[in-house]
């Protein structure tokens, strides 16, 4: 935990996170999911890589890969310039 909060201190407008919680037991997990969600709600943008259907469950947009290729997504996907520009939120 003391490493995911220290790489988070200060203003960051884009966090990646992969499998943040998967050598974590479940309660330092869940405030690693909550340390991400706040920066995100304070307007961060956040990419977080899980195979945990309950910690998708945190996202506002899930996106499903198989072999590398989009499946499913819980949101339509907007154009790149959409994407780039913040324009579809």
């Amino acid at each position: 935990l003391l490493l995911a909060a220290g790489e988070l201190v200060g203003e960051r407008r884009l966090v990646l996170a992969d499998e943040p919680t998967g050598a974590l037991d479940s309660q330092t997990g869940e405030a690693v999911l909550h340390l991400l969600r706040r920066r995100v709600d304070a307007g961060a943008a956040g990419v977080l890589v899980t195979h945990e259907a309950r910690h998708a469950g945190w996202a506002d947009r899930v996106v499903f890969l198989r072999d590398g290729v989009l499946v499913d997504t819980t949101a339509p996907l907007g154009s790149v310039e959409q994407l780039l520009s913040g324009s579809d939120r």
